[in-house]
């Protein structure tokens, strides 16, 4: 009897011994790579110009200021209570905003630019009042901003103070009185999607920049379908799906948080913005910035057929 004791748990070392060299064996082939995928964030973003400018005396009354930064923003980062405008004791309502790249004029809610007064994006606070004429207003900004792949913000630029929960990013200015030209013509309409596959337009059937999603045998063909505005409007519209950056294909009146708009944006290297996946589009060169501000105004509008 004890020998038939001894040989099972004599064979157990081996057995153990056995596990163990399999076990360090797949460790070995899952072990973490010390190499990271991508190389560590060394640039710092910064606050490059403000509209209005600091100590500003002939601001508008229905003014919008805006922040332009050095590089393209995470949309994910910023919060309404990030930014504050008061006068005194008077603090206002206001409504923070986002231009993941510049397309409006600057210190304007609406209309398009001639060309991109900014190199990265802008943020825009508006407040939902006029503001007071005659008398000082003081903007507070938190250092919330995070650029597209991780950047932090430099907070030792000009406009930072020291706050007692921190870094604040402080702009003041003087309002006017209002006059005959704070009167803002009626903005125009958004074109649909119909409408920018007119000729000329940014998705034209002659526009060489769309070719490879109108072409059957083409890969770019089968993941968007560009021949027409339905099939542009299935494709674009229809899914909800997070795409390669976490954002939808397209999300109505919300241009910066869409992955049409950023897959068309590339960064200073002239490569896809972090996260998306592939070369950018269309890969010959970038989008000229007029067929941008097209695609811009139709989300803007509600991405309508």
């Amino acid at each position: 009897m004890s020998s038939r004791r001894e040989g099972p748990l004599s064979a157990r070392p081996a057995a153990r011994l056995a596990a163990g060299i399999a076990l360090a064996a797949a460790l070995a082939c899952t072990r973490v790579s010390d190499t990271p995928r991508f190389g560590p964030i060394s640039e710092r973003l910064e606050i490059l110009e403000t509209i209005p400018g600091p100590m500003a005396t002939d601001v508008p009354p229905g003014a919008q200021i805006d922040f332009c930064f050095s590089g393209t923003l995470d949309p994910r980062a910023l919060d309404d209570l990030d930014a504050s405008l008061r006068s005194g004791l008077v603090i206002f309502d206001t409504q923070l905003d986002l231009q993941l790249f510049a397309w409006r004029p600057p210190g304007e809610s609406s209309g398009t630019a001639d060309a991109p007064w900014c190199p990265g994006s802008v943020v825009s606070l508006r407040a939902k009042e006029p503001l007071v004429p005659g008398v000082l207003h003081r903007v507070r900004l938190a250092p919330s901003a995070v650029g597209w792949a991780g950047e932090e913000l430099d907070v030792s630029t000009p406009g930072w103070v020291a706050g007692d929960a921190g870094p604040l990013f402080i702009l003041q200015f003087y309002v006017r009185e209002p006059d005959d030209d704070d009167k803002a013509d009626p903005p125009e309409p958004a074109p649909t999607l119909t409408d920018l596959f007119a000729p000329g337009q940014v998705f034209a059937a002659n526009n060489p920049a769309c070719s490879c999603h109108r072409d059957p045998d083409d890969l770019a063909y089968e993941r968007l379908d560009l021949s027409s505005p339905q099939d542009a409007f299935a494709g674009l519209v229809l899914p909800t799906h997070p795409q390669s950056t976490g954002f939808p294909m397209v999300a109505p009146r919300r241009p910066s948080e869409s992955f049409l708009v950023q897959v068309l944006l590339r960064d200073g290297d002239g490569q896809a913005l972090h996260g998306v996946r592939g070369d950018p589009m269309p890969p010959e060169a970038p989008l000229p910035y007029h067929d941008m501000l097209a695609i811009v105004r139709w989300i803007e509008g509600g991405a309508l057929p």
